[in-house]
């Protein structure tokens, strides 16, 4: 699949297979995810993973109701932000830095034909300090996405035109 045909075809996924995913696909998507830009390259991401059961049953639990599709992933990472690592410190670079790896992992995890749903975390309080308790994290470490990955039930794939034309304003609004 080329790079444009990976982000026309990317779907939320939120029902997995058994299928496990290789290490080395999980090394690939986390490469993905540390390779986009980040401000100043201060690189302020920081990613917990897991494959284990017990313990994607705690995220989906710290993280809300809808966070269900962890219990069938086979991979879950959460993308934590450290404040004291995003640029001057201002409020709003790592999330913006967190948010590019978080789309580079999906993007990838589709281009190896794994499907990936992003469950809302940041910036819900209740959310990321839940995260935040459960991995015993710094209070400058915050948990940014939740991303649940898996083999999907459903293996279609389609490319979807979702152009707009009158969300683009040239040269005025």
């Amino acid at each position: 699949m080329n790079g444009i045909e990976t982000i026309l075809s990317r779907k939320s996924v939120r029902e997995f297979s058994d299928r496990e995913i290789s290490k080395a696909d999980i090394k690939t998507i986390l490469t993905a995810g540390m390779s986009g830009p980040t401000a100043v390259n201060m690189r302020p991401f920081e990613f917990i993973v897991t494959q284990k059961t017990s313990i994607l049953k705690k995220i989906s639990e710290a993280n809300g109701p809808y966070s269900g599709p962890l219990m069938k992933a086979k991979l879950g990472i959460l993308v934590c932000g450290d404040t004291d690592k995003g640029y001057l410190g201002k409020e709003g670079y790592w999330q913006i830095d967190c948010a590019i790896a978080a789309q580079n992992m999906i993007l990838a995890a589709n281009a190896l034909g794994i499907g990936s749903v992003w469950l809302g975390t940041y910036p819900e309080k209740a959310k990321y300090s839940a995260l935040q308790k459960l991995f015993s994290l710094k209070s400058n470490v915050i948990p940014f996405a939740t991303l649940a990955f898996g083999y999907p039930l459903d293996n279609t794939s389609e490319i979807r035109d979702l152009y707009e034309v009158e969300k683009v304003h040239t040269d005025k609004w």
